[in-house]
């Protein structure tokens, strides 16, 4: 039955009378879902039965569907005296045909719902992460059509006349890793991190549920014209059990799928819609998929490496990589040296559309294959490409010109892909305008120097490039030095769009929509310290038992350092706040640098509480 049901409307069914037809002839797709996406990435989801759809279809065409602020992510754009959301129709997205797959009581067909993605309009502007993406795109590409215009000693080593190019194209894909786990596992983060070390589950095979979960997935992804390329275990998990029945339980594993690029914003709707079909099919075989950046403390966390290109298409329909070099013995052209200058020279800007949670500050922590410093690689030599894990952007190619990209490995499932993408190209984009003019080899002299020395684009206290393991090679303090300070918290990241930032003047990320989306995570990280930090860390506190029957003297000196720790995290006395009331109070005063300040010296005393109360527990027999 799955292979007979459509899975995507073609450009022909996206007008009256195609999609009568195709409802007509698919009585079992009873709603069309409008849906767009906020500036904090929420997939809103607007479901009109079909037959109301397609008796209003002029209206909704001509955006007569709205919602209101409440209902979207969009704090000081949308407010609640001035709500109205208008949803225009995209109609150069691919529409996809959503289903439930629990049983109905309508019939043994699955229920569909066909997904149409659209761009929220306030007043007579678009404010939401698709129409940020589309607009950013069509400002790059036109400024890089500027300076190709304006090189044309690039444009002799290409071997083409301006008057060739038709246009600029754009290439994106993500790699998406994931945990999945039975409802009720037992899975201790002791077993977890155990495993990791071992590296008992990279690439190891699936089994049971797992892998019907997977490869069912993979046939679903390929069904919906996603195109996956990959499905492996990641390096998390421990083995699950077997029961009577012959099921596994107390399953934790991670999985990572991967699919074929597109450009970025069909990239960005395939990711989003990708996540619905993943946790649908495991939910179905009784697995939970969970897309979060670091769902357990100690154990690897999940990331999002997004992979980015760009190039120019010519009339002749020839395609060329603006990356790929045009000399020999050389990394990267001109444009892709520009390219990947700019986007390491302006990460600090960047970072606030890719790491603004607790949980993805968790996941870039040395140790776990996820990057902790800004700092790049382009292989042993232009001979010898290769992929240094350890860093934030590497350089991927093959023997094609047209597969040269960078992967950029901070990125996690719930990082933002339209607005993410969209400062990925804009910083690119001052790199490459930089680089107009110049040499291949001198732009490598400079994106290779030394920390110390001299630039004309880059810092001179900073090292951008190294082909070392930046684990292992570097302690925490050298790091730091060569490759800069890295943030410790939400707040040390997003608190640098309150400044003005070159990259995005006069671009599509203008300051009312940074503003905006400041606003969204700076309300999120506030939320997450009280409502999800403070109360993890306090339950863990409760379960820090004492067990005085059992104590020696060196037991009772322990406690007390446990116990003196307990009370300044979070136990407060007449005449003392502990540190979760003094961050609250910090909070309510809008004190943000102090709330910082104090959130991390909390997240420290309870590192060392961990550690302490570990010695007490470990010397109970």
């Amino acid at each position: 039955m799955l292979n007979k049901i459509p899975y995507f409307l073609t450009e022909g069914q996206k007008n009256k009378k195609g999609l009568s037809d195709f409802l007509r002839m698919n009585p079992n797709v009873k709603f069309v879902s409008l849906s767009g996406i906020d500036f904090l990435g929420n997939d809103v989801d607007e479901r009109i039965p079909a037959a109301y759809f397609l008796k209003n279809f002029d209206d909704i065409i001509s955006g007569g569907v709205q919602t209101d602020g409440s209902s979207v992510n969009l704090p000081g754009i949308a407010t609640i005296s001035d709500a109205k959301i208008d949803f225009i129709i995209d109609h150069d997205a691919k529409w996809f045909v959503d289903y439930s797959f629990d049983e109905s009581i309508f019939g043994p067909e699955p229920i569909g719902t066909i997904r149409i993605p659209v761009f929220f309009k306030h007043h007579d502007k678009f404010y939401c992460s698709r129409s940020v993406l589309k607009k950013s795109l069509e400002h790059v590409s036109t400024e890089v059509l500027k300076v190709l215009k304006a090189d044309q000693k690039l444009l002799k080593k290409m071997k083409i006349k301006y008057s060739d190019i038709a246009d600029v194209y754009f290439s994106t894909g993500t790699e998406l890793e994931f945990w999945v786990r039975t409802t009720m596992d037992k899975v201790s983060k002791e077993e977890l991190s155990l495993s990791q070390e071992l590296k008992e589950h990279y690439w190891k095979r699936t089994k049971g549920q797992v892998r019907k979960s997977l490869e069912e997935a993979l046939i679903m992804l390929e069904n919906y014209g996603i195109e996956p390329e990959m499905g492996h275990k990641e390096v998390g998990g421990v083995k699950g059990k077997i029961s009577r029945e012959g099921r596994l339980y107390d399953v934790m594993e991670q999985l990572e799928i991967d699919w074929k690029y597109s450009d970025p914003l069909q990239a960005a709707d395939n990711e989003v819609f990708a996540r619905y079909v993943i946790k649908e099919v495991f939910r179905k075989n009784g697995l939970e998929a969970i897309f979060v950046a670091k769902p357990v403390d100690g154990v690897a966390g999940s990331g999002e490496h997004i992979h980015v290109g760009m190039g120019i298409e010519l009339k002749n329909a020839r395609k060329i990589n603006l990356f790929a070099p045009n000399e020999k013995n050389s990394f990267l052209s001109s444009c892709g040296f520009g390219a990947l200058m700019g986007l390491l020279k302006s990460w600090p800007a960047v970072n606030p559309f890719v790491t603004n949670s607790h949980s993805a500050i968790k996941r870039l922590q040395p140790g776990f294959e996820a990057p902790v410093s800004t700092v790049a690689s382009l292989g042993l030599s232009p001979a010898s490409p290769s992929r240094n894990r350890t860093v934030l952007a590497g350089l991927v190619r093959s023997d094609n010109p047209l597969s040269v990209r960078f992967e950029v490995r901070a990125p996690n499932p719930h990082t933002n892909t339209y607005l993410a993408v969209s400062a990925f190209y804009l910083a690119m984009l001052d790199g490459i305008n930089y680089s107009a003019g110049k040499s291949e080899a001198e732009l490598y002299s400079e994106i290779t120097k030394k920390r110390g020395e001299k630039a004309a684009y880059l810092a001179k206290d900073r090292q951008y490039v190294s082909e070392e393991n930046i684990f292992d090679s570097y302690t925490q303090s050298e790091r730091e030095k060569i490759f800069g300070v890295t943030p410790k918290t939400v707040w040390e990241i997003i608190g640098v769009l309150k400044k003005e930032i070159p990259i995005y003047k006069n671009t599509p990320l203008t300051p009312e929509i940074i503003n905006s989306y400041y606003l969204g995570s700076l309300r999120k990280w506030l939320i997450e310290i009280t409502e999800k930090e403070f109360i993890y860390i306090k339950n863990e506190i409760l379960n820090m038992y004492r067990f005085p029957e059992k104590e020696n003297g060196l037991d009772k000196t322990n406690w007390t350092e446990v116990q003196e720790l307990i009370d300044a995290i979070a136990k407060s006395d007449v005449g003392r706040m502990s540190l979760m009331s003094q961050i609250e109070e910090e909070i309510a005063g809008e004190d943000y640098d102090r709330v910082s300040r104090k959130f991390l010296e909390l997240k420290e005393k309870y590192a060392v509480l961990q550690k302490k109360y570990r010695i007490y527990r470990k010397n109970i027999v």
